[in-house]
């Protein structure tokens, strides 16, 4: 069981309800194939580096979370094509033994 960290890139013109929905939609699939607890921190609207669909913002969005490595896979596929989220990558924080 490895701990990771995601950085999920949501869409600078989400209202707020459609941005805690698209949050908590994501948190919901991390818990199904990840295992325990699932913290995020809202980073907020960050300029980004280049344009990602035509966006130059994107609001950030942190989550930490333990998992097995063949449920990042499942996680990835999962949230490849929602709608709201422009970007997102998984980092491995440590490996429990």
């Amino acid at each position: 069981m490895n701990s990771y960290e995601a950085i999920f890139i949501f869409k600078p013109d989400l209202d707020e309800d459609a941005l805690e929905k698209a949050i908590k939609s994501v948190e919901r699939k991390i818990k199904t194939s990840g295992k325990g607890e699932v913290k995020y921190d809202l980073l907020g609207k960050k300029t980004m580096a280049y344009e990602v669909k035509k966006f130059k913002e994107g609001i950030y969005v942190n989550y930490l979370f333990t998992a097995q490595p063949l449920a990042i896979t499942e996680i990835k596929k999962a949230l490849k094509h929602e709608d709201g989220i422009l970007r997102f990558m998984f980092l491995v924080k440590g490996r429990e033994k």
